[in-house]
């Protein structure tokens, strides 16, 4: 009986025990923050957010995009619905690309440094060439035939440079979304496979903090573009926002998860990674030692390659080489257009050079916003499927067989 007893007594989960040796640590640490979850300025409770509309304040224009606040700000587009596929089709789309040309991310972001600059050299030759100079001879222009060879090999260089960029956004959220799939995974055979009922619970929190953790581990601000770098305060309000965000998920602030997650993000250590560690030990300390074990970590392996895979697009931009290098040839070739161009338009010189200059510094500035696809991605949305998944497979297991 003494060896039966001994046998099948629990000891304290691993969690229990390393947490334990650091608890002094982090709770002098927490309590000395001057920040909390009731400092949140951008935090929406996770029952108000029943549409994107009351997440993040909607572009008045394209309903399927958040707000710009800044000209320099790119394109951030929300998850789509069948509606929003409906107009993105729609036959009248050129039109109203058309009429929104002077209001799009591209044309505002290149307004100023870019076309100013241009600008200044196209109206200045036109001005010299048509008032001040006596004769045609004395004009300045250049032969447009070489030119035209130059465009040409500028245009081959800004498509391979966005298409370089649109595989990396692809590849990006194709990691996003097989962390949401492994959730997925991961949370059903937790309901059934993990014995005790204080276990699946940690698990389940855990899971749905994952997406929370990862979006401020890929994302500085959390993808709360709204708060501005320059605050003084910056740091103090990301945390903020990250604590209100997990408090969300474990609803109590002695939670001791809770509170080595925070410390995790204080001392700025890969705080995912060590949530799926936390992961591990509960599969390790499972009563259940079976090929369903091996599963689940299995589906937390998942989680750490996709880690992986996101780390190493957030870590490693494309070539500097050959971007700064197509910069440059762009820069150069902006300015030089005008002179190429002025033997056939004349007066028109300088709307004709903002209009080509924009067809290809366009393409190159889009592939800028698309190199980084954690700053335009909606990373919040994804982790709120990803909370609202879990919290539905949750609810579905918790009520039947499987409830204990």
């Amino acid at each position: 009986m003494i060896l039966l007893l001994t046998r099948h007594t629990r000891r304290p989960p691993m969690h229990m025990r390393l947490f334990v040796a650091s608890s002094s640590v982090s709770r002098a640490a927490l309590s000395s923050l001057s920040s909390s979850a009731a400092d949140a300025k951008f935090y929406i409770p996770r029952k108000e957010r029943a549409t994107s509309n009351s997440m993040y304040e909607i572009d008045n224009i394209y309903d399927q995009r958040i707000k710009r606040r800044r000209r320099i700000d790119p394109t951030r587009e929300l998850n789509y619905t069948p509606d929003h596929w409906e107009r993105h089709k729609s036959v009248f789309r050129r039109i109203k690309h058309m009429l929104t040309t002077f209001g799009s991310s591209p044309f505002q972001r290149l307004m100023f440094p870019d076309f100013f600059v241009t600008s200044m050299i196209a109206g200045s030759l036109t001005y010299y060439n048509n008032f001040m100079v006596i004769d045609a001879s004395s004009q300045l222009w250049i032969d447009g035939s070489g030119f035209a060879a130059a465009t040409t090999a500028i245009a081959l260089m800004t498509g391979f440079r966005l298409n370089a960029s649109n595989a990396r956004y692809a590849e990006g959220r194709k990691l996003i979304g097989a962390v949401h799939s492994t959730s997925r995974d991961l949370a059903t055979n937790t309901m059934m496979w993990i014995k005790l009922r204080e276990d699946k619970k940690r698990m389940i929190n855990l899971i749905k903090a994952f997406s929370v953790a990862m979006t401020f581990h890929l994302n500085k601000k959390g993808a709360h573009h709204s708060i501005r770098r320059c605050l003084p305060n910056f740091e103090e309000q990301i945390y903020a926002e990250y604590q209100a965000e997990l408090l969300d998920i474990f609803s109590d602030d002695k939670n001791e998860d809770f509170l080595l997650i925070c410390n995790w993000f204080r001392l700025k250590e890969n705080v995912p990674l060590g949530i799926t560690t936390l992961m591990r030990q509960i599969i390790a300390e499972n009563e259940q030692k079976d090929s369903f074990t091996r599963e689940l970590d299995i589906h937390v392996h998942r989680l750490v390659q996709s880690l992986g895979g996101c780390e190493r697009i957030q870590k490693t931009p494309l070539p500097t080489c050959f971007t700064r290098h197509t910069s440059r040839l762009l820069w150069i070739w902006s300015n030089l257009l005008p002179f190429a161009i002025y033997p056939v338009c004349g007066l028109y010189t300088l709307p004709t050079t903002i209009a080509i200059s924009y067809s290809i510094m366009g393409i190159e500035d889009i592939g800028v916003q698309l190199e980084e696809p954690f700053n335009i991605l909606p990373l919040r949305q994804y982790a709120d499927n990803t909370y609202d998944s879990v919290h539905f497979i949750e609810s579905v297991y918790a009520s039947g067989k499987y409830a204990g």
